[in-house]
Formats: structure tokens, C-alpha cells, sequence
């Protein structure tokens, strides 16, 4: 009986991936109470959505959770491009569609959900991050106008920190 209990509480905690699940009663990590927004870290600086979800099947709970974050982050890189496409020199009429374009696809190529953490009442929150230093390795990579991708490169850092203390 009790190997069946083990057996059952392992494909339990394996289910939806490899990310890091903490036990419910840990203390929460120090990303929940940051929540979604620019965040200034050890590490640089980084962009973050936290999402959550709540249900029983803890596969569809943490899709649901990841879906959340990445819809959080979402926000957040939309306010960076906002920042960087009103700093913008450009006199193209669309440079404002044209940067917000931009911005999504470097996004999309250097964010990643990072961390789970599960609290005592089942729900599942998740974080989805994307460091500015990636963000800006990535505008040369994807798609775009190199003019436009040079300047929101150069004007990152300020748009950020402009974003931040909103």
C-alpha cells in the first residue's frame, strides 16, 4: 500500500514538466510578491509576468498558470515598446506598429517561463521572465527595420527604467 502511495505521489509532482515546484507551506518566493512588472535584479534587469490557475489536474493547472504569465508579460513588453516607440526618432507614420512588432518577436525569442510554486490553497503560480540584456541580443536577430531595431536597442535601457518607476 505504501509503495502505491509513493508511486502515485511521484507521477503526481512529475506531471507538466521539469520546471521547480515548491511544496505547499514553503514560503513563497520572493518573484510572487514581486509579481508582473520591470524588476531590478542581482542579475540586471528584467521584465516578469506572473501568472496563476487553480483545479485539481495539475497538468491543465500549470498550462493554464504558464498561459497567465505569458499574458502578464505580454502587458509588460507592450508598455516597454510604447516607451521605446515614443523615444522613437523615426518620422514613418507606422514606426509605432513597426516597434511594437518588433518588440513581440524579440520577446518571443528570449522569454521563458522560469519557476512554479504551488501554495497551500492548490493554486499554481507561474513566471514568465525576459531579461532586457536578452531582449536587446535578440532585436538584432529578428525581423524588422535594422534603423528602428538599432535605436529601440539603444534606448532599452531608458525605456525600461522609465516603465519601472510607473
Amino acid at each position: 500500500m505504501k509503495k502505491i502511495f509513493l508511486v502515485a505521489a511521484v507521477a503526481t509532482l512529475s506531471c507538466g514538466g521539469g520546471k521547480s515546484v515548491k511544496a505547499s507551506g514553503d514560503v513563497a518566493p520572493d518573484w510572487v510578491a514581486q509579481g508582473t512588472g520591470e524588476v531590478n535584479a542581482e542579475g540586471g534587469k528584467k521584465m516578469q509576468g506572473v501568472g496563476s490557475a487553480s483545479g485539481h489536474d495539475a497538468k491543465a493547472r500549470r498550462q493554464q498558470a504558464d498561459a497567465a504569465a505569458k499574458t502578464q508579460l505580454d502587458g509588460v513588453v507592450t508598455g516597454l515598446s510604447a516607451a521605446l516607440g515614443k523615444m522613437s526618432e523615426s518620422k514613418q507614420a507606422d514606426a509605432a506598429d513597426d516597434i511594437s512588432g518588433i518588440a513581440k518577436k524579440a520577446a518571443a525569442q528570449s522569454r521563458q517561463i522560469r519557476d512554479h510554486w504551488v501554495n497551500s490553497d492548490g493554486t499554481e503560480m507561474s513566471l514568465d521572465v525576459l531579461d532586457l540584456a536578452s531582449f536587446k541580443t535578440a532585436l538584432s536577430a529578428v525581423d524588422g527595420d535594422d534603423k528602428l531595431k538599432r535605436e529601440m536597442s539603444a534606448n532599452a535601457d531608458k525605456a525600461f527604467d522609465q516603465a519601472a518607476k510607473k
